[in-house]
């Protein structure tokens, strides 16, 4: 049976006419009382469902030469903020308004890895993600987002709104509320390493593994959206390599190498 919750986002994506609209995750408010002004304005927020526009590529989308990122050594491709100068550098990194004019480049995208001490948060996945529909039902470990210019802020301190994007998409996907938060704020997830990532019939992508350590007060629940059986898993003891889709291998890759060892 679906929450009210689940029938509500429903109902705001699909009903041009729906008498709600999402404030944010999991909140709501209706339309009706829009103009009431005994209501405070910041209730009346109007916020997008993230995990609805993410996989869309919002244009314009970073992209980087594959010609240049198959130079690059490990040790670059370890250290994001060094490996998008060196780019600069080359005039091999580049902003796509859509996949058409990506031909010779790989689109870049966050895969944020949320930990709680030695153990991460795993969830297979679901039909929400039209862009990885061959990994469905395949275990991940990770909440993927397309590095957007919408991204990059005064704030980015080099990394093309690498931390934004990666926290707006853990903050979307695993529905976690400025209400939840307690007025609090939430740490900045951390570039580990960059890799490229074959995904069989598909077209190969860049990722930028993020690694984010939770708030203790976190714990995640089969009631949030587009998480399908979460569970937290401690790597070092989960070796069956065939059930994970090919980001969480490439990702597992770099713990093994030391970079991000947990």
């Amino acid at each position: 049976m679906k929450t009210l919750q689940a029938r509500l986002s429903e109902d705001v994506l699909y009903n041009p006419h729906s008498a709600f609209f999402r404030t944010e995750p999991g909140y709501f408010f209706l339309n009706e009382l829009v103009t009431d002004p005994t209501i405070p304005a910041k209730f009346k927020e109007k916020f997008e469902a993230r995990r609805r526009i993410r996989d869309l590529h919002v244009a314009p989308f970073l992209g980087i030469d594959e010609a240049f990122v198959s130079t690059c050594g490990a040790d670059l491709m370890r250290d994001w903020v060094s490996f998008v100068g060196a780019a600069e550098k080359c005039n091999a990194i580049h902003y796509y308004s859509s996949r058409k004019e990506t031909r010779g480049a790989l689109i870049v995208w966050t895969f944020s890895v949320v930990r709680r001490g030695s153990e991460v948060l795993s969830y297979r996945t679901g039909r929400y993600r039209n862009d990885r529909d061959t990994f469905m039902d395949r275990r991940t470990i990770g909440f993927p987002g397309v590095l957007s210019y919408y991204d990059f802020t005064l704030f980015s301190e080099g990394d093309y709104g690498a931390k934004e994007n990666s926290l707006n998409a853990i903050k979307w996907d695993l529905d976690i509320s400025a209400v939840a938060m307690h007025g609090g704020s939430l740490p900045d997830p951390k570039p580990i390493a960059s890799v490229r990532v074959h995904q069989d019939d598909k077209r190969d992508v860049l990722v930028i593994v993020m690694d984010w350590h939770c708030p203790a007060w976190f714990e995640p629940t089969t009631r949030r959206l587009s998480l399908n059986d979460p569970r937290w898993l401690d790597l070092k003891k989960h070796n069956d390599i065939d059930d994970f889709e090919p980001w969480t291998r490439a990702t597992l890759d770099i713990f093994c190498e030391g970079s991000g060892a947990l």
